[in-house]
């Protein structure tokens, strides 16, 4: 059939199926038939309301005429009047059609009348509405015999087609809401206002029945029963699109188990199913909660059937809220999902198999816990989500199983890592007892810490006592390291100031998140000032650690920043007691040469990172992970190294081929133990760390010509460094300068005096590479 637009449509034949459409589209979704009326002129509005009666008139009649078969051949009501034969009832019936439908016209035409006020579209609608429906309802009822029986039938008839106006006049205008109450207060009133011409009683009894009538046909609940084929005894996604709520707007009362049949609906055609999924939530209030609880299932099946884990907060960030039943529930599942993905993240960034294999643990544990407290949640999270975790659970367990596999194949577990600072959580680490000692005393005295100048060498493992202060100083104190490497720290003084304001602020939310960067110093100033109140009501203390300080003075040579910015600091130090300054670097102040430092911070305790003692390279290379959170509650299967494992001596020797210096003691233990997984072999030998050294030499190219050739900056230093690749001692070098540069830097140590190299490694590498 073509379909004819509602302004085409006429007194024609060929106009009626199309009419009989939009009646249709009237009745099931009002609001799409009133627009669809559009601007129209007034002739043309009512010819499409006399043709829309004209194609329904028949219609109308055959509804009556069975009704009234039904109502007074099956049921046997009694008649007004009791005709002597089959023609006089056949005349008697027609007459009471006739007036019924020629009534029920009469009031719909009166009834879009009163309305017009509201729109010609909504007195159009809601013309044809009421007189279809009292047409009906009339020609079934009018010529029952008095009594509670006739009031009954008759306020039936009429809350039945009140009911169905009631609904679509909320459909029109103000929503199912109203149509609810509507249809049933509408009924019951108009029934018992009907029923009172047959008597007080029969008027209650008719009125009553009449209002059920009405209730039931306003929230279309007559539609229940044909709904529970649809999903018992068995669940029927493909019979969806006949299903009442597809096609009608108006179902006021939500279908028991439709988001299963919405979810079956999905398993034969996703995309059609969200998009209803979709439609519901949008615009169909009654419905909506079965909509969103088939949604969240979808959610919580995409997730399911994810194997990346770390996609998992990506997909249910689908999840619908709320503040009622399980949607209150679904931001505390998103939080947990998050901190999977968090695990699985951590997992994925290890490539070591000692590493891996506690954190995949812990991913499966983590994961069990997640599905055992999800068995409190309502549903459906609680099953759909225990579904995804058992799934879940399979990927995590077989990450584990192959994390183990690898372990148990590899001789010795490679914890020793020679590069940026050190992860304490996963990396070898020792605790320096002096400096964190030294630190902790400084930043909590009780007057205020007067600022700290962390100073060591490069590649002495300032970078890494700050990175891992959280955990080892006070809980009190929040820990804040900004390197000054960082583009985002030293472009220009905005970009500093704008990154210092948004680092502390976020270590101090008491005293706001967020807000605009500061626009000079004095703003700076007014945060900081600010954030040490918040502190000090809290209770705590900030540590600001400006990593790779000297790059400040750098700036300042370059006049990207400015002196003042120094006075502010210095200013900070002395007012903001609750705020601890730490400079780290591998400068003393009085190295630096574009600012007079020592005037500005005159005030800041140093406090040296001197090379590991013998005991904390032994506790290195014994204990590598005794501070690591990983193994906290599996002490028993933390990594160690038996002092044998390094062969006779071999801790002494390797302390003496780096002279303790951080760095190279981490790169000969890595070297170490690669060379003896290479050579298959359970302990290391003098022939294995030989050989390791040799590689770490190799390895460890970039790191010894910084720490020889590149600090050089004197003339001549270089070159008396140089002579050390020929001579195992030397004079100490004529110029006073140039051996005050060399002390400082800890490449060299008085011999019987005569100079020689004090680290080993950078005299075999001098001799093979320099």
């Amino acid at each position: 059939m073509k379909l004819l637009p509602l302004a085409a449509i006429g007194l024609n034949p060929r106009s009626h199926l199309s009419a009989l459409w939009w009646l249709g589209l009237l009745y099931r979704r009002p609001k799409v038939f009133v627009e669809a009326l559009g601007d129209l002129p007034s002739p043309k509005e009512a010819l499409i309301w006399a043709a829309l009666y004209l194609h329904a008139a028949p219609h109308i009649v055959i509804a009556a005429v069975v009704g009234r078969l039904v109502l007074f051949g099956l049921l046997g009501a009694p008649m007004t009047t009791t005709p002597p034969n089959p023609l006089d009832a056949l005349a008697f019936h027609a007459i009471q059609v006739a007036q019924g439908v020629t009534g029920g016209i009469a009031v719909g035409v009166f009834t879009g009348a009163f309305f017009g006020r509201a729109g010609i579209h909504v007195a159009i609608a809601l013309g044809i509405t009421v007189g279809l429906a009292c047409g009906v309802g009339f020609g079934i009822a009018l010529g029952i015999d008095g009594g509670i029986f006739g009031a009954m039938g008759l306020d039936i008839a009429v809350g039945i087609a009140v009911g169905i106006v009631a609904g679509i006049v909320a459909g029109i205008a103000v929503g199912i809401a109203l149509g609810i109450a509507g249809g049933i207060a509408g009924g019951i009133a108009v029934g018992i206002a009907v029923g009172i011409a047959f008597g007080i009683a029969g008027g209650i009894a008719g009125g009553i029945a009449g209002g059920i009538a009405g209730g039931i046909a306003s929230l279309r609940a007559f539609y229940h029963p044909f709904h529970l084929p649809f999903v018992w005894p068995v669940v029927r996604g493909r019979w969806y699109r006949f299903h009442p709520v597809a096609w009608d707007d108006l179902c006021s009362i939500p279908f028991w188990r439709l988001d299963r049949l919405l979810l079956a609906y999905a398993e034969v055609s996703r995309t059609a199913a969200e998009r209803e999924i979709e439609r519901l939530i949008s615009g169909y209030p009654s419905q909506r909660m079965q909509a969103l609880r088939a949604r969240a299932a979808l959610v919580a099946r995409d997730a399911g059937s994810e194997h990346n884990l770390v996609r998992l907060d990506l997909i249910v960030s689908r999840l619908p809220e709320g503040t009622k039943g399980f949607l209150a529930e679904t931001p505390r599942v998103r939080e947990m999902v998050a901190e999977l993905c968090r695990q699985q993240a951590r997992l994925d960034t290890l490539d070591r198999p000692l590493l891996r294999e506690p954190m995949a643990r812990a991913l499966r544990g983590e994961i069990e816990n997640f599905y055992h407290r999800l068995a409190g949640f309502r549903e459906p999270l609680a099953s759909e989500f225990r579904k995804a975790a058992q799934k879940w659970l399979r990927i995590a367990g077989r990450q584990w199983e192959e994390a183990r596999a690898v372990l148990d194949k590899e001789p010795t577990p490679q914890v020793f890592r020679a590069g940026d600072p050190v992860d304490r959580s996963q990396e070898a680490f020792v605790l320096r007892g002096r400096v964190l000692g030294n630190l902790e005393r400084q930043v909590m005295l009780s007057t205020g810490c007067p600022g700290v100048l962390l100073y060591g060498r490069r590649r002495m493992g300032k970078s890494t006592i700050l990175r891992n202060l959280v955990g080892l100083i006070p809980p009190t104190v929040r820990v804040k390291v900004i390197s000054m490497q960082n583009p985002e720290a030293f472009q220009s003084i905005g970009d500093f100031l704008g990154l210092v304001a948004r680092e502390v602020r976020a270590m101090v939310p008491e005293c706001g998140k967020g807000g605009e960067p500061p626009a000079d110093l004095a703003a700076l100033f007014a945060l900081l000032a600010e954030c040490n109140r918040s502190l000090a009501d809290a209770g705590a203390r900030l540590l600001v650690a400006l990593d790779e300080y000297e790059n400040i003075d750098e700036k300042i040579g370059q006049r990207v920043f400015d002196k003042d910015l120094l006075a502010t600091l210095r200013e900070s130090i002395q007012s903001h007691r609750q705020l601890t300054w730490v400079f780290a670097g591998s400068h003393e102040i009085g190295e630096l040469g574009h600012a007079p430092w020592p005037s500005y911070l005159v005030s800041v305790r140093t406090i040296e990172v001197l090379p590991f003692t013998p005991e904390e390279t032994h506790l290195l290379l014994t204990e590598p992970l005794k501070h690591s959170p990983m193994w906290r509650d599996d002490e028993a299967r933390r990594p160690r190294f038996e002092p044998a494992f390094w062969g006779p001596g071999g801790i002494e020797r390797i302390h003496a081929e780096a002279a303790g210096w951080p760095h190279l003691v981490q790169l000969i233990a890595e070297r170490t133990v690669d060379v003896l997984n290479d050579s298959q072999a359970r302990q290391v030998t003098p022939e294995i760390l030989e050989e390791a050294l040799d590689a770490a030499v190799v390895g460890g190219d970039v790191v010894l010509r910084q720490l020889m050739e590149r600090e050089c900056s004197l003339p001549g230093e270089w070159e008396y460094l140089r002579g050390f690749s020929r001579e195992d001692v030397q004079e100490p070098s004529a110029e006073e300068a140039v051996r005050r540069a060399l002390l400082r830097r800890l490449v060299v140590a008085e011999d019987g005096g005569q100079w020689r190299l004090r680290v080993p490694l950078m005299q075999r590498w001098l001799r093979a590479r320099g």
